[in-house]
């Protein structure tokens, strides 16, 4: 089974995160502009829409973030616990 997938038309490696994190960041912008809208026409009516679902999306990015970051021996922003001695 190929690690390979096609995201915005592009071919990205899934085992590579910091490479998907960058095309899902692209399709998010797509959508956002509007330039991923498709229309079509019944007589003299005209539908617009985006098939995306904008939450997965999001949801999808910080996943690859976190990965993306723990490959390039990042750490996320999270608290860390201190101590103080008395």
């Amino acid at each position: 089974m190929s690690n390979v997938v096609m995201i915005g038309g592009v071919e990205v490696d899934i085992d590579k995160p910091c490479d998907v994190l960058r095309e899902l960041r692209k399709a998010q912008l797509v959508i956002a502009t509007g330039e991923s809208v498709a229309m079509t026409r019944f007589d003299q009516d005209e539908v617009r829409f985006t098939a995306a679902n904008g939450g997965h999306l999001e949801k999808l990015i910080g996943i690859y973030q976190r990965e993306c970051d723990k490959a390039n021996g990042r750490m996320a922003g999270r608290a860390r616990r201190v101590r103080w001695r008395q």
